[in-house]
C-alpha cells in the first residue's frame, strides 16, 4: 500500500491523464509499448511527488508497488552485517525501481530513498492484478519487460561476483 502521508499525488482527471501519458511514453520501460497500451496504463498508474530524503520503501517490509522515476534519482541502499546500509544502486529519471514487488509481493530487498525532491509514477500490485484480469495483451508485455530487465541484472550480478570470487 502507498502512504499517503510521505506522498503527494500529482493529479487526476483526463487533463492529467495527458501528462501521465506523456511520462510513461517518455520512460525507458513502457516507451516502446504501443501508444493504446501506454492509454490503458494511465487508467491504473497513478504519479505523486515526494520531498528530498524520502524512504519510498525499506528493505525487509512488504512489497506493494513499483515505482517509475519520472524526475529526481532514487538511491538504493542493502544492509551490510559488517558496515550498515551500503549504498549499491541509483535509479535515474525514465528507469524503474521495486519491480520485484509488483511480481512477488514479498519483502523488499533493499531501501529506496530519493536524495532530492522527485516525481515518480506508481503501480500497485493491486492495479497490476487487474490488468492482468482486464487486460491480458499488456499484462504480458509488462511481464515480458519485467522478466527481460530482471534476467539482464541478474547476468550483470552473476558476473560482478565472478569478478568477485576471482580477486
Amino acid at each position: 500500500m502507498i502512504d499517503e502521508s510521505k506522498f503527494k499525488l500529482l493529479g487526476s482527471g483526463a487533463e492529467f491523464k495527458a501528462q501521465l501519458f506523456a511520462m510513461l511514453q517518455g520512460s525507458d520501460f513502457f516507451g516502446d509499448f504501443p501508444p493504446a497500451e501506454i492509454e490503458t496504463l494511465t487508467k491504473y498508474a497513478q504519479a505523486y511527488s515526494v520531498g528530498a530524503g524520502t524512504v519510498i520503501f525499506d528493505e525487509g517490509e512488504r512489497g506493494g508497488f513499483m515505482c517509475l522515476v519520472i524526475e529526481g534519482s532514487a538511491e538504493i541502499f542493502k544492509q551490510d552485517n559488517k558496515y550498515g546500509n551500503k549504498r549499491v544502486g541509483t535509479i535515474e529519471s525514465g528507469k524503474t525501481v521495486g519491480e520485484m514487488a509488483l511480481v512477488d509481493g514479498e519483502q523488499r530487498s533493499a531501501t529506496c530513498i530519493c536524495p532530492q525532491a522527485s516525481r515518480l509514477v506508481m503501480l500497485t500490485r493491486e492495479q497490476f492484478v487487474r490488468i492482468i484480469r482486464e487486460h491480458p495483451a499488456l499484462s504480458v508485455n509488462i511481464l515480458l519487460k519485467l522478466l527481460t530487465m530482471m534476467s539482464r541484472r541478474l547476468r550483470q550480478t552473476s558476473g560482478q561476483l565472478v569478478d568477485h570470487l576471482q580477486n
